[in-house]
């Protein structure tokens, strides 16, 4: 059985090379990929020229950290310099961490241009790793056609897939507050991967400030505006997410998911919520292999919220489409759970991933 993965994670850096106002963004770092300042390496080091022409990197893989072998994307923000005079820059991939050692001909990699337009401030690179690089910090260079470097910066690639987490997006997890009166509620997201996308704005800081309902009308408490739910979208790596999985047929998806969030706790409503999103997605599929590994999410998606609910109903979906019937052993066959009571303050949550 074959499984249609979609595996990405994001990693964002500062290079560090010129003053972050150049570009006029704002720059986050990360620990997946660390920026060596120039000056590092002396003034009398040949190759150093600062260009200025990157102002920041983000790098897209289908693995965290990325394997050997696999397919990578480089994103540059660039600089005015740069706009107003392109030159044809390539990415270098080496092992050597001194820079002597650094020319066309070492490298282990060359990543090409692919996406540059005139008046652009981003520049893009796209290429494979070489499959037989080991695990280790390697150095990403970018210089022009006469090799005369503008930015380095650091990358940890691994070459034993095992090393490396496979991140799911996890789309339109939606959180629903029912309170017994009218009351303010904080909700705090602690997410083990990437925050993607939030509804009404959430504050990395304070959370969502709101107040709620007995019906769940929501209302952001910064703005005054109404939600009918919190909405967020986030990455993170879900370990053996078909641990327990059924096989649907596509056109039997809306009477089996309709069965199941009645049976884990969802009301009319939020199953409506549910379906709607999901079916256009899986009833047009032969069949669905379908699992809700709710406490493996709960668990990297933690929700603070102050005061606490008395009852919590959170779903995690996640489905793969198949050309065929997949047979599923009777030990690892999806179960109905147990119906939550929903009593006092209640939260409800649903989500899921297609991978």
């Amino acid at each position: 059985m074959k499984l249609r993965n979609i595996l990405a994670t994001t990693l964002i850096a500062s290079t560090l090379l010129m003053p972050l106002t150049a570009c006029g963004n704002s720059v986050h770092s990360s620990n997946k990929v660390r920026s060596d300042h120039k000056s590092s390496y002396g003034n009398a080091d040949p190759y150093m020229t600062n260009l200025s022409y990157i102002c920041s990197v983000e790098g897209a893989a289908e693995y965290d950290p990325p394997i050997a072998g696999s397919e990578l994307y480089v994103h540059f923000d660039v600089s005015d310099e740069y706009i107003n005079d392109p030159v044809d820059l390539k990415l270098y991939i080496f092992k050597d961490k001194v820079s002597f050692f650094w020319n066309e001909d070492n490298a282990i990699a060359t990543l090409s241009r692919t996406i540059y337009s005139d008046g652009s401030d981003s520049l893009t690179f796209h290429g494979y790793l070489p499959a037989d690089m080991d695990t280790d910090d390697y150095r990403l260079v970018v210089a022009d056609e006469d090799f005369n470097i503008d930015s380095v910066f650091v990358q940890t690639i691994v070459g034993d897939p095992s090393q490396s987490n496979a991140y799911y997006a996890v789309d339109k997890p939606v959180i629903y507050l029912y309170p017994e009166e009218e009351m303010n509620i904080t909700v705090g997201l602690d997410i083990q991967g990437d925050l993607t996308c939030t509804y009404p704005v959430y504050d990395p800081d304070f959370g969502w400030n709101v107040s709620a309902t007995p019906d769940s009308v929501i209302t952001d408490l910064s703005t005054g505006r109404n939600y009918d739910y919190l909405f967020y979208e986030c990455r993170c790596d879900i370990p053996d997410p078909f641990a327990q999985s059924v096989c649907v047929r596509g056109e039997d998806t809306a009477a089996f998911l309709e069965q199941y969030l009645e049976a884990a706790g969802l009301n009319y409503s939020e199953i409506n919520d549910f379906i709607t999103y999901w079916l256009p997605r899986m009833e047009n599929n032969p069949y669905n292999l379908i699992a809700f590994p709710t406490e493996s999410y709960s668990e990297l998606a933690e929700l603070n919220v102050s005061p606490a609910p008395d009852s919590v109903i959170r779903v995690y979906m996640v489905f793969s489409p198949l050309d065929a019937e997949a047979e599923i052993p009777e030990d690892q066959q999806l179960q109905l759970p147990q119906t939550p009571e929903r009593t006092g303050f209640t939260l409800v949550e649903w989500g899921g991933s297609e991978i």
